[in-house]
């Protein structure tokens, strides 16, 4: 039972990474008459993303450590993924995200006029893709960890999500 909501969590947090990153995203940017609006509507976005993503860590992480489950390789596998997947929504939040809001709001609609070759500029898009490389990093987490589990589940002849996890 634990297995099928485990992966109702983790496919919901990669619902709403898969949604924000390739619809969401890129929508604001094509649609929207400003990169400053655009940038805006996704920061405000993300930041829910990103909240989301640390709950849904920490939920899944409690899961693993309160449910009598078997220890193996794939239950430190699982525990050793949903950590670095939890910080990596932290620091995105708390540290990259933060970061980006702050040369948004100092700088305003000046950031996209600036050069490529100003350091506020190179600044803002080395934390722009810091910010990609994390978000990738947890969706690929969240795909592979899925998959693991899927694959890795007790050979019972049920389903997955109905089958009992004791793994």
């Amino acid at each position: 039972m634990t297995l099928g909501i485990r992966l109702v969590i983790l496919g919901f947090w990669l619902g709403v990474m898969t949604l924000f990153s390739f619809v969401v995203a890129p929508a604001a940017f094509t649609v929207l008459p400003t990169p400053q609006l655009a940038g805006t509507i996704v920061s405000r976005i993300l930041a829910g993303v990103e909240t989301i993503g640390m709950v849904a860590g920490v939920v899944l992480i409690a899961i693993s450590i309160f449910c009598r489950l078997r220890r193996n390789k794939v239950r430190f596998f699982e525990m050793g993924l949903l950590v670095l997947m939890t910080a990596s929504m932290v620091i995105s939040r708390f540290f990259v995200s933060a970061r980006l809001h702050g040369l948004r709001t100092q700088f305003g609609e000046r950031l996209a006029l600036l050069s490529a070759d100003d350091p506020v500029r190179r600044s803002f898009d080395l934390l722009h893709q810091v910010s990609v490389g994390l978000m990738g990093f947890t969706l690929f987490g969240a795909i592979t960890l899925a998959a693991v589990l899927i694959w890795s589940r007790p050979e019972t002849g049920r389903p997955a999500l109905e089958a009992r996890d004791n793994a």
